[in-house]
């Protein structure tokens, strides 16, 4: 039953991606589906694709290790969605349409007046994003595997393809597709393991279960009744997280490409809601379930935390909605890896081919952008069918490496009119040496976290070179962009 829920869920994907690529026109099309989407497929697009499959496995597996601190993520993410919609999220559409670009990168260089912005901006997303997709390739290749009883490079070459194909046929139209889909089988596999998770512990769900749970827990460890999970969760990293939260919609390039394809910034304001909904119901139910799988399972089976989905689904789910958890798991990963794959590929093609050979790629931009699309696919395909030794550092470093490269650049085009091209430049290059040097090296041995170093280091650079570079009157530009602010 499993894996014919599984096989129905990957031909549903691959048909979408095949209605999508007959919609494709030109690179508009394909790289922002026609800046036409409304809040629904906004919202789902912008949540599915930050609420990762990390989301389905990781934070029931952190709710049975630290308690109700599991919750700081849940708590922290409408805030998230607040701020990319409401505070950044309309500003942010209409300076791309201001603007009238086709990339991130674009609209830096058109913001600064500077092709080197340009240039560097690209590079930071295919370090940043290829790294990312490398461990994320490397995550899909592991529940595939799990899931379908196969080997890694099996499920690795599975899982690679089936997202793969529906991408470069589709681009970012498909993605957007898949990702709605993706969207509600989250919703509806969280939703169906809280309440199975809840019978099996409880009898069922009632008006008092959260005393119910309480009361369990302070009889296994009153520990994870704490906020801070008896010091699993300390309050500096209570803080960190929710201070780059509220930064992920400015500063992620995967996450800002959601708004510039809204159709208008009135959507930003009912995508925000939908958003919030989306992830209260994901976070309380997935948080909930871990901790009430104290209840259901034998605390010597679950060696290692993540194993508390992979126990839960065969004891509490029948096969049917085991198959449709599984499905919401993979759901998950793979919208995650679409949205940076489809922007991975813009920054090649757009902002790397585009300048490097204008002339081939006018002739045939939709063939390099399929192309540029490929090599996402394959190139992190082939780095996890080995993964280097480094890869767990890879994954935590392209996280802190994107935000906080592109946080002061992108503050710039909305919040900072005298920004100017040497501070950003100067920040940039910065952060993309010294955010992988402390992750990698120096992390550890100073117990400082990177992202801590990047949330200081970054606007500490940016305004210092700023303040000395600073000139006395923005561009004519900048002043009629700011004019469309002040209408909002």
């Amino acid at each position: 039953m499993m894996i014919a829920i599984l096989v129905v869920y990957f031909g549903l994907m691959l048909f979408i991606g095949y209605l999508a690529s007959r919609r494709v026109k030109d690179s508009r099309d394909y790289f922002l589906g026609g800046r036409g989407f409304g809040p629904w497929f906004t919202a789902f697009k912008f949540a599915a694709t930050w609420e990762s499959g990390v989301k389905l496995v990781g934070s029931p597996g952190m709710a049975w290790n630290a308690g109700w601190s599991s919750l700081a993520m849940g708590i922290g993410t409408p805030l998230c969605y607040f701020f990319s919609f409401r505070v950044f999220g309309q500003r942010l559409k209409l300076a791309f349409d201001h603007f009238n670009v086709l990339t991130l990168p674009q609209m830096l260089e058109k913001r600064y007046d500077s092709r080197a912005v340009r240039v560097i901006s690209a590079v930071a997303i295919l370090i940043g994003l290829g790294g990312s997709l490398v461990a994320q390739f490397k995550a899909t290749g592991e529940i595939f595997s799990a899931i379908l009883g196969t080997d890694y490079p099996a499920g690795l070459l599975i899982g690679s393809v089936i997202v793969g194909i529906y991408c470069i046929m589709g681009g970012y139209l498909a993605s957007v597709w898949t990702d709605f889909i993706q969207g509600i089988i989250m919703v509806f596999g969280s939703v169906a393991i809280f309440a199975a998770t809840a019978h099996a512990a409880f009898g069922g769900l009632s008006p008092d279960l959260l005393s119910q749970l309480n009361a369990a827990l302070g009889s296994i460890d009153p520990n994870l009744l704490d906020i801070t999970g008896g010091g699993k969760m300390s309050w500096s990293n209570l803080f960190i997280i929710l201070a780059i939260t509220m930064l992920v919609g400015i500063a992620m390039p995967q996450q800002s490409v959601a708004i510039f394809s809204m159709r208008d910034v009135r959507t930003a304001r009912v995508a925000m809601i939908v958003c919030v909904v989306f992830s209260a119901i994901l976070a309380w139910s997935l948080a909930l379930t871990g901790m009430m799988s104290h209840m259901v399972l034998d605390p010597a089976d679950v060696k290692n935390p993540d194993l508390v989905i992979p126990l839960l689904i065969p004891r509490v789910l029948s096969p049917l909605l085991g198959g449709i958890y599984l499905a919401a798991v993979l759901a998950a990963i793979m919208s995650t890896v679409s949205g940076s794959i489809v922007v991975a590929a813009s920054s090649l093609t757009e902002d790397i081919f585009k300048l490097a050979i204008p002339e081939r790629y006018n002739r045939s931009p939709m063939f390099y952008n399929r192309v540029g699309s490929t090599i996402f696919v394959l190139l992190p395909l082939l780095l996890a069918v080995k993964p280097p030794a480094i890869i767990f550092w890879i994954g935590v470093f392209a996280f802190g490496f994107l935000v906080f490269t592109f946080l002061m650049p992108m503050a710039g085009v909305i919040l900072i009119p005298s920004a100017t091209r040497q501070a950003v430049i100067v920040q940039m290059i910065s952060t993309m040496i010294i955010i992988p040097v402390w992750t990698i090296w120096l992390q550890k041995a100073t117990g400082i976290p990177a992202l801590l170093i990047g949330l200081i280091g970054a606007p500490l650079i940016f305004f210092i070179v700023n303040a000395v570079c600073r000139k006395s009157e923005p561009a004519p530009e900048i002043h009629a962009l700011w004019d469309k602010f002040r209408q909002l």
